[in-house]
């Protein structure tokens, strides 16, 4: 089994799951940096990480974005443009905010 998946195979389980299109979307500020996928219409413009309450993101206006956000893949869960397979196994990135199970992580190779 690999060790890792790319971002655009990843994007198309989340969409598969979902049935809905995603953005790939690269965001970052002077802590970490994330890859979001989104729907068209929530647009991020920035993000901070709260320890109680995990990421927070807001709009343009500086407004929180009370709508989930479908995967958020942290720095951390990257290596080499790959999401990697130990990162999905601890849950650092899911699927509107749940880990995906181990039937749905062998399904993507």
């Amino acid at each position: 089994m690999e060790e890792s998946i790319s971002i655009l195979k990843w994007k198309a389980f989340v969409e598969n799951k979902q049935r809905k299109k995603l953005l790939v979307k690269l965001i970052w500020n002077d802590i970490d940096k994330l890859t979001l996928l989104l729907p068209p219409n929530i647009k991020v413009n920035a993000f901070i990480k709260d320890e109680k309450e995990g990421y927070l993101f807001y709009d343009m206006e500086g407004n929180p974005i009370s709508s989930p956000i479908p995967s958020i893949i942290p720095s951390s869960a990257l290596k080499d443009g790959q999401i990697l397979l130990k990162a999905l196994n601890d849950g650092q990135v899911t699927v509107y905010g749940k880990k995906i199970n181990k039937k749905e992580i062998q399904d993507l190779y």
